[in-house]
């Protein structure tokens, strides 16, 4: 053969894809760095009629507490003539208590307060109030009273305003406790060991009153508050109570915690609520802050939800002797690059994390080197003043959205936190928003974790074990809420603008695909992510062609796996160089790419076979299905698709290219006649087969990879997932399930054995032998997930019950549950999650359970089979944020949140006319021939696209995208096919055939899993 392959890059579509993408990385074309957020600004700006949104976590969960922002619309005590602090004030307080915890610390603190034996007098200055903005609601006494408290870490004494007033009590808007119309109050005695403990918890010893002890405590801001130390009845929830907590009643108060009743205090000392409930909750405590004013967090005692994705850091030393938790701070990266900052400099001050300080602060050598790196990241936004202790601001006015940089903070132990966009920056108005750090004036100040930057971070505090420790978007803390209004759980709160997300020119990059050398980035092929885009080329695709695609991939799904399929619709096989391929092969709705390079020396695919890459597209799991000889090379019969789809040539080996890694003799397929519906893929190289099979890329690559791979779809076409070869950078939060046996052994598919569906936290009433019976896989080309009818009409019922309040539109022929949003700005969705076997939960994102055609019509993103014996197929919109795992050696797929990648069948590319060094055919050996038909495998990280988008290779401008309908149209096309494949009497093997030539039009008696294939990734092929 006679073809040139310098810099072969090809352009492969994926027939597994998913989307993994935890950390959304922006990189602006070729020179933005990558590791960003790329945030709309008006999420800065909540509206402050916004409803309330009740944390799930909270609601659910014995043990927890709604967390809310004391002026915001979830409080109990926001009263509508109440003004809310401005900016000015709040930061003014927030540095009123970083003074007193900077020193609290110091060793060199002289002007301490002295003890007095009066009871209202001041308690020691120093102790850390300031800001707190963050409010829970107990029970206290008998019979109970409501009351709103701050929440503090940093200190330890619980108190609440108590009756009478001796001198001075603050405005409160709840009721002030009055301990005589308490059966189970009484005061502690002042001989008692708990009255000894003040001087530790508040630091000051307590004083008498007749034989009554007496607490005072003043804060760093002047307030204090002096009263009674006493025991009284705790009330959390209606199973979690405790008798005899040891709290202040306070009966002279003075300060700024207008509205509040007191303080619940969550230190380390024996006196702090942890440490008194011990017995029960083991001194373990998490909490997530509530994202903004409108919504509740939570605060959890005890272990029960924990993330299983919590990485914990030793409580550090530093912090010995006081209320505070310590933490060992090594490191801090900014848009993915660690800063060069000595460990003397975070080691010699120390750090803390505390609830109460808004805005963390660093040792000024940090925070120089923090804001040197973030100004040179935003260089293109305009600067603008500084405001108060924040110094580095910029005026966004007239922007809809931002490019920021993200932070990540380094412990003791390789926990690794990077920030959330809200953790980054603090927002004054459009025209002034800052980086929400400030340096301390002083290297020996301790630097300190404040609560802006814990934002949609589930923090874990195990006083027992002596560690703390941060998951992201910890349960409770971002999008699962309860709407107050209804009082139904496990909802997802959206904005309707971001269901049909805005045509955009700019391409945001996957960090875990631009920093892994294992990894491909996986794009939308038309989107503008895609390396072969044009301009022009923007024509959203057909929601009626994506649907029929779908279809017809899902057909042959069903058709691959049945045994019920005649002879007549068998594929014939001939002795020709150009027989007609094996019927059945299911590539479908595919729509994401990746890019190799292959042959030596590697070349860009994408320009030097432009005019051949509408028909070189390959998804048959095997190759040379049966022994076909041309010169006693080893001829391969391609897949025959129901779209008159097809493509036969040579099998040969070539050198791939994944990034660093370099591959010799890998097993592919050069197509040299490739015909048929090529629309659907259009400019794609040929595809990459990610099965199960022998020839199959992971199989092949298993030495280096250990038939492991995973991957995380693009969340939407402008961003760019990954494809990850190998276990490195998996996410400590995947759960995984065995590979099911119910599905055919001898088929490339991944089976599943689904257990059970919820919907708003209800597990549906279906019977385990509706999965059962006909089985369930996992497919990265089919769109639209599809269940057994019976599971479809429970799961449809639930969400038209939790759905009834929105208006209901018709729907399509496949999707048949629709609501027309027109004029909504928010909708909340009920929840839903699939339950796999072996105790595997997996909790879909949003974007996970509609399918959007326009804001008139959002549907339910699922859909029935239409015979019970059809196996259930777990499709990719339902992958979206989910980093999905293929762990073959072990026999098993995992999930986790927030990630995810693309994979498929088979790969194949057209021949080129001539050869690169690295290249060379096949021979024809049994156990080629034997073993081609099992199916492929793949792993290693790559960028995956999705192919319509603009930066995808595969855009050229006389390519017009097809609208959703066509997508799904397609999609069941495929759905179609793999339950014919998957029926009990589909014939294994090909006919022969009288015909030379493969016609096109002999294809229409099968179904493809084809439909459409819509996500590709770039892999080099051959020597750099």
């Amino acid at each position: 053969m006679s073809f040139n392959r310098n810099l072969l890059n090809i352009i492969i579509i994926l027939c597994v894809c998913l989307n993994w993408d935890c950390s959304e990385g922006a990189q602006e074309k070729q020179r933005r760095a990558i590791d960003s957020h790329t945030i709309q600004l008006s999420s800065l700006f909540p509206s402050s009629s916004s409803p309330c949104v009740l944390s799930t976590r909270a609601s659910s969960t014995k043990s927890s507490l709604h967390v809310t922002h004391r002026h915001g619309t979830c409080s109990r005590i926001t009263s509508a003539k109440a003004k809310s602090p401005d900016h000015a004030e709040i930061l003014r307080l927030d540095q009123a208590r970083v003074n007193s915890i900077h020193s609290k610390l110091s060793k060199k603190l002289t002007d301490r307060v002295r003890q007095s034996k009066s009871t209202d007098l001041p308690a020691k200055d120093g102790s850390t109030y300031g800001s707190g903005n963050f409010v829970v609601t107990l029970g206290i006494g008998t019979p109970k009273h409501d009351l709103s408290l701050i929440f503090d870490t940093g200190s330890d004494l619980t108190w609440i305003q108590c009756e009478p007033c001796v001198r001075t009590c603050y405005s409160q808007k709840e009721p002030i406790f009055n301990p005589s119309s308490s059966s189970s109050y009484h005061n502690v005695s002042c001989s008692s060991a708990e009255c000894s403990s003040l001087s530790s918890a508040t630091g000051n010893s307590g004083t008498c009153s007749a034989s009554n002890c007496v607490y005072g405590i003043q804060y760093g801001d002047q307030s204090f508050s002096v009263g009674f130390l006493a025991k009284e009845k705790f009330t959390l929830t209606a199973s979690n109570v405790f008798d005899g907590v040891n709290f202040g009643c306070g009966e002279n108060n003075q300060g700024l915690f207008t509205g509040v009743a007191g303080l619940l205090g969550l230190g380390r000392d024996k006196l702090s609520f942890p440490s008194q409930t011990a017995a029960t909750y083991n001194k373990i405590f998490s909490y997530c802050l509530p994202s903004s004013a409108s919504y509740t967090g939570h605060l959890t005692f005890g272990s029960a939800g924990v993330s299983r994705s919590v990485k914990f850091t030793p409580i550090s030393t530093i912090t010995d002797g006081t209320s505070f938790y310590g933490l060992d701070i090594v490191g801090i990266s900014v848009g993915g690059q660690k800063l060069a900052i000595p460990p003397t400099v975070f080691s010699t001050p120390g750090a803390l994390i505390d609830s109460g300080t808004v805005i963390s602060r660093l040792p000024p050598k940090a925070y120089a080197a923090l804001r040197g790196a973030f100004k040179a990241k935003m260089s293109q936004y305009k600067n603008t003043s500084a405001v108060s202790i924040l110094d580095t601001c910029y005026d966004l006015t007239g922007l809809k959205t931002v490019t920021i940089p993200t932070v990540s903070f380094y412990f003791n132990g390789g926990a690794v936190v990077q920030l959330g966009s809200k953790g980054v920056l603090y927002a004054f108005k459009m025209s002034q928003v800052c980086l929400a750090f400030a340096g301390n004036s002083d290297d020996n100040n301790a630097a300190i974790f404040g609560n802006v930057q814990q934002q949609t971070l589930e923090v874990v505090y195990d006083g027992a074990a002596g560690r703390v420790g941060f998951a992201p978007n910890g349960w409770g803390c971002t999008d699962a809420v309860q709407n107050r209004e209804s009082g139904e759980i496990y909802f997802h709160r959206i904005q309707v603008s971001s269901i049909i997300p805005s045509p955009s020119s700019s391409c945001v990059l996957s960090p875990r695909a631009s920093n892994t050398k294992s990894s491909l980035h996986v794009v939308h092929r038309l989107g503008p992510c895609s390396s072969l885009s044009i301009e022009k080329a923007r024509t959203s695709p057909d929601h009626d062609d994506i649907l029929r695609l779908d279809q017809a991939r899902v057909k042959s799904i069903h058709s691959k796996l049945s045994k019920k399929q005649t002879a007549q619709y068998r594929v014939r096989q001939s002795q020709s160089t150009d027989l007609r391929a094996r019927d059945g092969f299911t590539i479908g709705s595919p729509n994401y790419i990746v890019t190799v390079g292959i042959g030596t020396p590697k070349h860009d695919f994408v320009s030097g076979l432009r005019h051949k890459q509408r028909s070189d597209v390959d998804s048959m799991p095997a190759m040379c299905h049966y022994r076909n000889c041309l010169a006693s090379n080893c001829v391969y019969g391609g897949a025959r698709h129901g779209d008159k789809t097809l493509t036969s040539g040579l099998l040969a080996k070539e050198k791939f290219t994944i990034n660093s890694d370099v591959f010799d003799s890998v097993n592919f397929g050069c197509g040299e006649n490739n015909q048929g519906s090529f629309l659907a893929f259009y400019g794609a190289a040929g595809l990459l087969g990610l099965g199960r099979g022998e020839f199959s890329f992971p199989s092949q690559t298993a030495m280096t990879y250990n038939n492991i791979f995973s991957y995380c779809l693009p969340s939407s076409p402008e961003y760019t997932g990954h494809l990850t070869f190998g276990s490195g950078g998996l996410s400590n939060a995947v759960q995984y399930t065995s590979i099911s046996t119910v599905v055919h052994e001898s088929v490339s598919i991944y089976g599943l054995d689904i257990v059970g569906i919820s919907v708003a936290g209800k597990k549906l009433e279906i019977p385990v032998t509706v999965f059962s019976t006909a089985g369930a896989i996992i497919d990265s080309g089919t769109v639209i997930t599809r269940l057994p009818p019976k599971a479809y009409a429970a799961l449809r019922t639930a969400f038209k019950k939790k759905m009834s309040n929105y208006k209901t539109t018709l729907g399509s022929r496949l999707l048949d549950t629709c609501y027309d949003f027109t004029g909504q700005e928010t909708v909340d969705i009920p929840k839903v999650s699939f339950s796999f076997k072996g105790g595997t939960v997996v909790e879909l994102h949003s974007k996970g359970i509609l399918f959007a055609y326009d804001v008139s019509q959002v549907c339910l993103a699922f859909a029935k089979n239409s015979n019970v014996g059809n196996v259930a197929i777990f499709g990719n919109v339902q992958q979206k944020t989910l980093q999905v795992v293929y762990d073959g050696a072990g026999g098993r797929v995992g999930f986790a949140p927030n990630g995810s990648k693309c994979s498929s069948l088979f790969h194949n590319v057209s021949c080129p006319s001539s050869p690169s060094s690295s290249y060379h055919n096949s021979p024809v050996r049994e156990e080629d021939a034997a073993s081609a038909s099992a199916g492929s495998n793949t792993k290693e990280p790559l960028h995956v696209v999705d192919k319509h988008v603009v930066r995808s290779p595969l855009m050229r401008s006389r390519v017009t995208r097809l609208d959703l309908d066509n997508i799904l149209r397609h999609d069941r096309a495929r759905l179609d096919y793999i339950h014919s494949r998957l029926s009990n009497n589909f014939a294994e093997r090909p006919r022969k055939t009288e015909s030379k030539d493969i016609p096109v039009k002999d294809m229409s008696k099968s179904k493809s899993e084809l439909g459409w294939g819509s996500y590709i990734e770039t892999i080099g092929n051959g020597n750099t």
